[in-house]
């Protein structure tokens, strides 16, 4: 008899095929409830923000490669007033028909290409947003909220090649207060 060992590891997305990541981002809501990932995409949808409690903190409307902002680099996508109070849940609504990951050999995957990414929804989704600690708003000031799509763990490869067999989007996405 031989004896077989087992072993388990992580490996990490392959970043190093990859030549953007652009995630076309629709708005950001914030509400002062929590906010679990069926709440999160209740009412998200349309353009209105205004149900069930959310309310607009910035309406980007725009493609942004997440591969820009990497090592410490921010993009300001919006800021507005808000009820001065503490806000416990946050969704992302992205464009899943407008986002799109880029291969370094220029092949270029969608919800619509083959292979293709499976993104959540597969139409505008509401993103739960993982909070390290409430937001707290004070009356008069400015408080900054940094929201951060952790990459290497927001895509599964399907089967043994991302040019074979695609990906699918299971976005992670944290924020703390700056």
């Amino acid at each position: 008899n031989g004896t077989m060992a087992m072993q388990l590891t992580d490996a990490p997305f392959a970043t190093d095929s990859v030549k953007s990541v652009d995630v076309f981002v629709v708005r950001v809501d914030a509400r002062n409830s929590d906010a679990d990932s069926t709440a999160a995409a209740k009412g998200a949808p349309d353009d209105s923000a205004s149900s069930d409690g959310w309310v607009t903190i910035a309406r980007p409307n725009e493609s942004v490669n997440l591969l820009a902002y990497q090592g410490g680099v921010v993009l300001a996508i919006g800021q507005t007033a808000v009820p001065a109070g503490t806000y416990l849940g946050f969704r992302l609504v992205i464009d899943a028909t407008r986002s799109s990951l880029t291969l370094k050999n220029g092949m270029v995957l969608s919800a619509t290409s083959i292979p293709s990414i499976t993104f959540p929804s597969a139409a505008r989704s509401g993103i739960k947003i993982v909070l390290a600690q409430p937001v707290t708003i004070s009356a008069n000031a400015t408080t900054t909220v940094l929201v951060d799509f952790m990459l290497l763990n927001s895509f599964v490869m399907r089967g043994n090649s991302i040019s074979q067999n695609g990906l699918l989007f299971t976005p992670v996405v944290h924020a703390s207060v700056r």
